[in-house]
This record gives structure tokens, C-alpha cells and sequence, in this order.
């Protein structure tokens, strides 16, 4: 049997598609990066690479999307959508281009489905779904978008609950927050993850504009991905809605002070005032501990940050 995963060569559709083919399954990995596969330094899908299909897809291309679906369709045994713009300053810099994406993106993904009779799809969604209400935010919390990337969170999982009810899919939305690791290097990520884990890959000068006044629920990726292949392969599930993080607030001015003892040094970052972005802190993952056995490793981010560091200097290395 195979799965399919849109976005599958991003930060987190990565390490979920790397746990699936290190199980044996093969995965089909739909993704506009595809023909750059070699140039992207996915050190890790490298070592299953006999296990992936790669296939060059916008997910607001939906005639290619369908014929893709349509061509693996008697393999399938579902499909997870990882296709996203993520939250950040750069979203409300072209918003009609990157809500368009995270809600039609979701919707052609779920008509094709539907349409091929695949039932099974879990949608990465995000904690954003919650806004910036207190935390601990559970499932129960109700939907409060507080930016343009919330409320495209929040039609996802709508149209996924409505696409279940009225079409019998099995559709299973993991909310996921704020998440670090290998696969992605500080420097190509924004000025508030570079100042904070920037170091790490030996980034200095960082002056981010805003963020020091914030404690965030960071998870490793692989916590994450780990998240997302038990709610995909759990026969059933009684709920539709699942936190999947480390479930520990952070403060970011903590995460530097790590950095700088892990390093062994202190770098010339700064966050400057203020949040970077509306949240609250921390998700409530004892649903996900219960019905999907979703045990976060790095609960403690020292240990994660250092499984990063580690990450970086071996690309480095190879470099």
C-alpha cells in the first residue's frame, strides 16, 4: 500500500514522508519542488529514496492533481495534506495568493478524494485555529482566528468535518504549532526563528523586530511527524480534531540562552519587543496521548536543540 502527501517535501511532509518508507510503505510526494529534489539538501529522504515517487504538483492545479490521484489511486490507502503557507510576516504581504492556497489547495484535495473514493485524509492544520486564547488550549477550545493564516486553518478543518459528515470521508485534522529541527536551516527561515536558532547554524548579527515578549509551545519535526503517521495509521479514531506538539511553553528568551550554553557561546541576536505572533500557550495534548498513543520525545527543547545543532554540522560538513 502506498500514502500520498501534498507538500511532501516541506519542513514537516518530509520527516512524515521519511517515517513512512522507513516502515516500507511507498510514498507518492506530490510537491512543486519535486524536480529540485537532489538540490535540497533532504539528507534524510535521500537514504529512502527507493521508496519515494515524485511527482511535480500544484495543489491549485487540479486537473494535474486528479490525474495524479486518479493514476495511484489502486494503491492508495489515503492521503495527507501537508500543502501550506505558513504563518509568519510574510503571509499578509500576499494575501489573496496564500489564503488561496491553504483553503482551495485543501478544498481541490478533498473534492479529489472524494470523487476517487480515498476516505482517509488527515489535514495539517495548526494551533492557530485557537487564536491567542489562554492556554492550555485543548480540542474543546473554540475557533477564534486572530490573523489571515488562523482563519485559513479554521476553513480547512470545516471543510474536512463537512466533507466527513456529508460524504462519509474519514477526514482527521492535526493541529500542529510552532515547530523546529532538521530539515529546515535557520537562515531560510524568518528573522525571529533565525535570532533564536540561527546560532546554531552560526548565524550572528540577527536583529528580529519583535518576539522577546512571548513563551511558545515549540515541537521538534520529528515529534511532529511522529504525531502525524499515528493519527494517519490509527484504524479509527472518535474524534476528528487532534493537538499535536510538545504540549511545553517556552519562553524565546530562554531558547537563546540555551542555544548560547549548547553552542558555547553568545552570539549577537536580539528579539525585539513585544510577540512575534498572536498565540496562545501551550496545547493540550492529552487527547492525542489517549486515542493515538502520541508520546512527544523532546519534552525538554535542550535535547531537541541539540538534536538539531547535530543536523546542521553534519550538512555543514558536507558541505
Amino acid at each position: 500500500m502506498s500514502v500520498l502527501i501534498t507538500g511532501g517535501l516541506g519542513h514537516v511532509g518530509s520527516w512524515v514522508a521519511y517515517q513512512l518508507a522507513k516502515q516500507g510503505k511507498q510514498v507518492i510526494i506530490c510537491d512543486m519542488a519535486a524536480g529540485r529534489f537532489e538540490n535540497l539538501g533532504l539528507d534524510y529522504l535521500e537514504t529512502v529514496r527507493d521508496k519515494l515517487i515524485l511527482e511535480s504538483i500544484d495543489v491549485l492545479d487540479y486537473h494535474s492533481l486528479f490525474e495524479v490521484m486518479l493514476r495511484h489511486r489502486g494503491d492508495l490507502e489515503g492521503v495527507i495534506h501537508g500543502v501550506s503557507v505558513i504563518a509568519g510576516p510574510n503571509f499578509q504581504t500576499r494575501p489573496y495568493k496564500h489564503t488561496t492556497i491553504n483553503t482551495n489547495g485543501t478544498l481541490n484535495v478533498l473534492e479529489t478524494c472524494r470523487i476517487l473514493g480515498i476516505k482517509k485524509v488527515v489535514n495539517m492544520s495548526s494551533g492557530a485555529v485557537y487564536g491567542d486564547a489562554s492556554g492550555p488550549q485543548s480540542e474543546a477550545t473554540p475557533y477564534k482566528a486572530t490573523d489571515l493564516y488562523g482563519a485559513t486553518k479554521i476553513a480547512g478543518e470545516l471543510f474536512g468535518l463537512q466533507y466527513t459528515d456529508t460524504f462519509g470521508m474519514d477526514v482527521r485534522n492535526a493541529r500542529l504549532f510552532f515547530v523546529y529541527g532538521p530539515g529546515k536551516r535557520p537562515s531560510d527561515m524568518h528573522q525571529v526563528y533565525q535570532a533564536m536558532f540561527g546560532p546554531l547554524e552560526g548565524l550572528d548579527n540577527i536583529l528580529a523586530p519583535n518576539g522577546s515578549e512571548q513563551a511558545l509551545d515549540w515541537t521538534h519535526v520529528h515529534d511532529t511527524a511522529t504525531g502525524i503517521v499515528q493519527l494517519f495509521e490509527k484504524e479509527s479514531v472518535t474524534h476528528r480534531n487532534f493537538n499535536i506538539s510538545s504540549g511545553v511553553t517556552v519562553a524565546h528568551t530562554d531558547i537563546i540562552k540555551h542555544v548560547a550554553d549548547l553552542i558555547g557561546k553568545t552570539s549577537n541576536v536580539q528579539l525585539g519587543p513585544g510577540v512575534f505572533v498572536g498565540r496562545g500557550a501551550p496545547l493540550d495534548i492529552s487527547l492525542a496521548e489517549r486515542e493515538i498513543g502520541f508520546a512527544p520525545k523532546f519534552t525538554d527543547i535542550r535535547e531537541g536543540l541539540h538534536d538539531y545543532w547535530q543536523w546542521l554540522k553534519g550538512i555543514q560538513g558536507r558541505a
